[in-house]
């Protein structure tokens, strides 16, 4: 017989459910989906902290995708406390996981009994944080392993079974928001490829008319050399105009495609090959620094964008900011990942700096940012440089 307490608590948990599936219909994005269903569930049995890690079947890894504190999210990469979270870690020896992948369901472990802790790199963090009693949930998709769920807690004893269904059934449907995600990533991958080949295509028809048109200017050139010099001489000009105008045309199209159409170049190459160019160029101090695990693989628009961005706030820094020193930095998350280009130069004061009075170089790295899901950050004070900072979504979460 159910209560009367017991029924205000399961009438809560549907209508937390009911919320949540429609916030995964309506979602223009899911990875703010996976966020609130995972803050959701850390409410539900009261975790202090909680995190979603995702798994890579190739190197049977594990990355950390997100860590919750109190209900909200904290950046792991630059915070000390959650210094063991960074690294990817091997799962295929950890007896909860083996447990969990048998039972497909949620496991409770006491963390204070070290002995039967399987993760044992994380008893700092346990310790730090005063969590007693943890709860793993695997996150599965049509049977197969994606990831994991975990929830730290001040308390040793494990909450409720009614609160864990209901925490299981949001984490289930986390798994589907994360799969969502991969597959509409993996689709825009495709659409982008298709979109950069037919570019290509006719950027090569362009070309061939242009060729044409200069073959064409030159012929009559030639007829008016001796009849009509100034004549001839106007058709070179025009020759040479056109000639100008189809390399410019190549340098850019090439600068454009060329990090979507190759993976030999990996983006940290990329940042590097760009700030020592820079550096040579104009005799400059540059500095280069990644943090975390990169992806085996990045989506070939992540890739292009961090390009797009890299160059367009270098050439700021340098046509406007004339700074001695210029740092840049990779910083990868499971679903994400940050550059930030920094200078000491003359910098601006960006507080005073709407949108509609932005110059076309931050304007276009902002659209470049957005149209990727992206967001774009720039501080900078008048006489103490600029630090850009674009994050986007990796595109292969």
């Amino acid at each position: 017989m159910i209560d009367e307490y017991e029924a205000a608590e399961l009438t809560a948990a549907n209508d937390a459910l009911r919320r949540s599936l429609a916030s995964l219909t309506n979602a223009d994005d899911l990875w703010p989906f996976v966020i609130g269903a995972l803050t959701e569930s850390a409410q539900a049995i009261a975790a202090a902290s909680a995190a979603i890690f995702l798994f890579d079947e190739q190197s049977n890894r594990m990355r950390t995708a997100i860590v919750l504190e109190d209900g909200r999210p904290v950046d792991f990469f630059n915070e000390d406390r959650f210094i063991e979270l960074r690294e990817p870690f091997e799962v295929h020896q950890s007896t909860i996981w083996q447990e969990l992948m048998t039972s497909r369901t949620y496991q409770w472990r006491d963390l204070t009994d070290e002995n039967k802790l399987s993760f044992k790199w994380l008893i700092p963090w346990y310790r730090r944080l005063g969590l007693r009693g943890g709860l793993a949930v695997p996150l599965i998709f049509n049977a197969r392993p994606i990831g994991l769920a975990v929830f730290g807690c001040r308390r040793s004893q494990p909450p409720p079974s009614s609160r864990l269904d209901f925490l299981r059934d949001l984490i289930n449907e986390a798994a589907l928001a994360i799969q969502l995600l991969r597959i509409s990533h993996r689709a825009k991958d495709a659409e982008i490829a298709n979109q950069e080949v037919q570019a290509a295509g006719e950027v090569h028809e362009s070309i061939a008319q242009s060729l044409a048109a200069i073959s064409m200017h030159l012929t009559g050139a030639l007829s008016f050399l001796k009849s009509d010099p100034a004549k001839a001489s106007r058709a070179i000009d025009r020759a040479r105009e056109l000639a100008r105008l189809g390399i410019e045309l190549v340098r850019r199209t090439t600068l454009t495609l060329r990090p979507g159409h190759s993976n030999s170049t990996s983006p940290s190459q990329m940042l590097i090959d760009l700030i020592r160019e820079a550096g040579d160029e104009n005799d400059l101090i540059c500095h280069f620094r990644e943090i975390g695990q990169v992806p085996r693989t990045v989506g070939a628009e992540t890739v292009k964008g961090l390009f797009q961005i890299s160059r367009e706030a270098i050439n700021n820094a340098l046509q406007h900011g004339r700074p001695r020193r210029l740092e840049a930095v990779l910083s990868w998350y499971a679903d994400r990942v940050k550059l930030e280009i920094a200078d000491d130069g003359a910098g601006f004061d960006s507080s005073a700096s709407e949108h509609h009075s932005e110059g076309y170089g931050i304007k276009g790295m902002r659209e470049c940012a957005i149209q990727r899901g992206g967001i774009l950050e720039i501080v900078s004070r008048t006489g103490r440089g600029t630090r850009v900072c674009a994050t986007l979504p990796i595109l292969n979460v």
